[in-house]
């Protein structure tokens, strides 16, 4: 990597040019990320995991011939959200328009991936990027605090690539599910929260609230919970709940190997049953279609729904989000779970994560049976 030629002023710099990196670029990669960054570093080793997965695109920069920069988009799988999870300009070409031409990359491979948000942090002492990030029509809507190694927040920012199509800030507010099975709970606690701000999000809720609807056993390890159970949790804590499930049940019993295990998950899908019923929460064996959803949403409800994670993550397990909003083209939902700890995601990709009506119907129905739940919330009596 050089400067430019002494003598050569930005003015008379071509134009930057961007070309896909390759795994020849490692070395200069890790050579820029040393020299522009002083933490949070990204490392040779990273750098040829981005170069190696499907769901990332590295772009390098060069100006006369001269490594300049590189921008790192990642995706998620089945949804149309993307993240500028990394940009970097070399020193002596700040100034040239080579982040304004990554930034246009970014956004270019976006919609070609069939991405409709690019989203991505910045540190919030730092200027210049944030009125870059301006400039090329970011907004702000989040501070995540604590973000980098030194302690300093960041700013999430976003931009709509397609018009009228972003739903942040939605009401509900981001909570990451803090064990590998408790993303019924942490969706609950989204879906409570947004009806009533009052509603604490942390982990002594969320176990509590597992506790309270574990199915007790799952395909594999603790069990997830039932959409009963969540009903039953919202409930004890002063909320209306109304469950939609297109299969009677006992739910998720397929999954299940050792008839023991199956005749507990038979034992508390009839506990479950009994106790809705004594509470007069209405269990609806049927479908509650997107049409419906929206419109709860918009009566100022909120809800959560089961969805197939293999969709997004490739894990064939239930899993549960809340659903954070509508549009025309898109249903929105925050996912409680990163990942794996290796997976480059922040609560940036899983806060309302837009989702085209069609992919989200497919996503809804989860294993062989197509089995769909939701379970529907609004403020019962004491709730503000």
């Amino acid at each position: 990597m050089t400067a430019p030629k002494r003598g050569q002023s930005r003015r008379s710099q071509s134009a930057p040019k961007i070309r896909d990196a390759e795994a020849a670029d490692i070395e200069a990669l890790t050579e820029l990320e040393d020299r522009v960054f002083a933490e949070d570093r990204i490392t040779r080793q990273g750098f040829r995991r981005f170069l190696s997965s499907p769901t990332a695109e590295t772009a390098i920069v060069e100006v006369d011939g001269r490594f300049a920069g590189y921008a790192l988009v990642i995706f998620r799988n089945n949804t149309s959200l993307a993240r500028l999870y990394s940009i970097a300009v070399m020193e002596n070409f700040r100034g040239a328009a080579v982040g304004k031409a990554l930034l246009e990359w970014a956004e270019k491979i976006t919609l070609g991936r069939g991405g409709a948000v690019l989203r991505l942090e910045v540190r919030s002492d730092n200027a210049d990027a944030i009125r870059l990030y301006r400039r090329q029509g970011y907004e702000e809507f989040d501070v995540y605090p604590d973000y980098y190694e030194d302690h300093s927040s960041a700013l999430r920012m976003q931009k709509s690539l397609i018009p009228e199509t972003v739903v942040v800030p939605s009401r509900v507010s981001y909570y990451n599910q803090t064990m590998d099975f408790t993303c019924g709970a942490a969706a609950l606690l989204m879906a409570m929260h947004a009806l009533d701000p009052a509603v604490a999000m942390n982990q002594n809720a969320e176990l509590a609230i597992w506790r309270e609807a574990t199915t007790v056993f799952m395909t594999s390890g603790h069990g997830g919970c039932g959409p009963h159970g969540l009903a039953l949790a919202a409930r004890a804590r002063g909320f209306a709940a109304e469950v939609y499930v297109s299969d009677p049940g006992p739910l998720f019993v397929a999954g299940v190997r050792q008839e023991k295990k199956k005749e507990v998950l038979r034992l508390v899908h009839a506990d479950f049953l009994a106790r809705t019923k004594a509470a007069g929460i209405p269990v609806r064996t049927g479908v509650c279609s997107p049409a419906m959803l929206e419109a709860a949403f918009a009566a100022g409800k909120s809800a959560i729904a089961l969805i197939s994670q293999y969709r997004i993550l490739g894990d064939k397990a239930p899993h549960w989000v809340a659903i954070a909003g509508f549009d025309e083209r898109f249903i929105y939902v925050s996912d409680p779970d990163f990942g794996e700890d290796d997976d480059p995601y922040t609560g940036t990709d899983c806060l309302s994560i837009p989702i085209t009506r069609r992919d989200f119907e497919i996503m809804s129905k989860y294993g062989s049976a197509h089995l769909q739940a939701v379970v529907v919330l609004g403020r019962g009596k004491g709730r503000r």
